[in-house]
């Protein structure tokens, strides 16, 4: 038989099957006919299958706890020249305590995010908001920078757990197509509590000292974790495997099918509704700890397996490209602020704080607020585009939304290295908002 005999069989034979598996299964679609990806399982317990206000609940605090983990390393930053006078070490030293707790945030997600994958997320939530105030009230009491250090490498490693775990629990209850304005507003408060930070931590550290920076840190950390046991609920879920019909599966690998095929299988879809949510399913889901057989860990989880995802590109050049811009945006000049502008323009604390944290905040939350409404309607345009040609839309799609951030990062940075007058508006701001 010749091959493209064998050719035209196989073809038969896949569109067969494909119709025959269409036909006994009911592809849930989303309110403009498009497949929801990934396909709910009509559960309560499925995170998809909460309740709006629930989901808003839940995106509310994962993104206070993300708030708080970049809160906690930089709160302190406008007060390193009181801390350095304190223990009598230079000033470019004691900014060393916020580079140790920006350096151990790499530790404690491959500690914890494994388990938390297999355990769930609320018990890992809960034990690193309970490092992060204690090692808030560590740092307060530090009698020593070398305690100091101890504790911020504590208060590092800890609140940047709960700062990368949101990202997964979004994608536990939001569907494909909404995860970009859900990651907008929880990149907002993840990126905004670095840049709040100063602003806070000035005033307070002119009023009653650097350590209530921490102390600061401390109540808030105590007052999320007591939210959290009441109010944050489980979102992991085991979804079982024939929840994904062989049809769908062809269009999220990206298989090439023709229009009929397409048609096909949308034919047999009908527009989802989630079940009724219960009270009762609210009060399983604060359980400690969620265990599922389906689900082991394994030694390679810890540190094997997440690095290993830097061997696709689509991974490691997006990451490389947020550690270089967020480091030079945000990072570089929380170090370098207060111990430039208090030895060139004699800036106490509070100016310090204003001059670090206006400009990036504001910016920051023009950014990442527009950036979700504007990838979602990308995937969604991309979607449709690719149905069409009998694909589905890769979810790299949403990568085009780096350009904007590639220029006008470079840019900020040349304006503010070159402008003379930053120093000035932070004192005019300083001016308005106190008198």
């Amino acid at each position: 038989m010749s091959p493209d005999k064998l050719d035209l069989d196989e073809k038969h034979q896949s569109l067969e099957h494909r119709e025959n598996s269409a036909a006994g299964t009911i592809i849930k679609l989303d309110s403009t006919g498009l497949p929801l990806i990934p396909q709910p399982n009509a559960s309560e317990t499925d995170p998809l299958n909460y309740p709006i206000w629930l989901k808003l609940l839940i995106l509310f605090q994962v993104s206070i706890l993300a708030f708080l983990a970049t809160l906690n390393v930089a709160i302190v930053n406008p007060a390193v020249v009181l801390l350095a006078d304190e223990f009598h070490i230079p000033q470019v030293t004691a900014t060393y305590q916020t580079t140790v707790a920006i350096g151990t945030s790499a530790i404690g997600p491959l500690l914890f995010i494994p388990i938390a994958n297999v355990y769930g997320r609320r018990p890992i939530y809960l034990f690193t908001l309970l490092i992060g105030f204690a090692s808030a009230i560590g740092s307060a009491e530090a009698k020593s920078y070398g305690t100091l250090i101890l504790a911020r490498i504590f208060n590092g490693s800890g609140a940047a757990t709960a700062a990368v775990l949101g990202a997964g629990t979004i994608s536990d209850m939001c569907y494909m197509h909404q995860r970009g304005k859900a990651m907008g507003l929880y990149t907002v408060m993840l990126t905004n509590g670095g840049h709040l930070a100063p602003i806070i931590g000035g005033y307070v550290a002119r009023s009653h000292g650097w350590r209530w920076c921490f102390w600061t840190g401390a109540m808030l950390n105590g007052a999320m974790l007591v939210i959290c046991v009441f109010l944050l609920p489980e979102t992991i879920y085991t979804r079982p495997s024939s929840s994904y019909d062989e049809a769908l599966a062809d269009l999220v690998k990206n298989d090439e099918l023709d229009d009929a095929e397409v048609k096909e299988l949308l034919k047999h879809g009908e527009i989802y509704h989630s079940p009724p949510f219960s009270l009762w399913t609210y009060f399983t889901r604060l359980k400690l700890w969620d265990v599922s057989p389906e689900r082991h860990l394994k030694p390679r989880h810890f540190v094997v397996k997440p690095l290993g995802m830097l061997k696709y590109p689509s991974v490691a050049i997006p990451a490389l490209f947020y550690g270089v811009i967020y480091g030079f945006a945000s990072i570089e000049p929380a170090l370098i602020v207060t111990t430039l502008f208090t030895r060139i323009y004699h800036f106490d604390t509070v100016q310090n704080g204003l001059a670090n944290g206006i400009s990036l905040l504001v910016g920051a939350s023009l950014g990442e607020l527009c950036s979700g409404p504007v990838t979602d309607v990308m995937m969604q345009r991309a979607r449709r585009r690719a149905l069409g040609q009998g694909k589905t839309a890769a979810a790299e799609v949403r990568l085009h939304g780096i350009w904007t951030g590639a220029i006008t990062v470079p840019v900020g940075l040349l304006i503010f290295c070159t402008n003379k007058y930053v120093p000035d508006f932070a004192s005019w701001f300083h001016r308005s908002i106190c008198s």
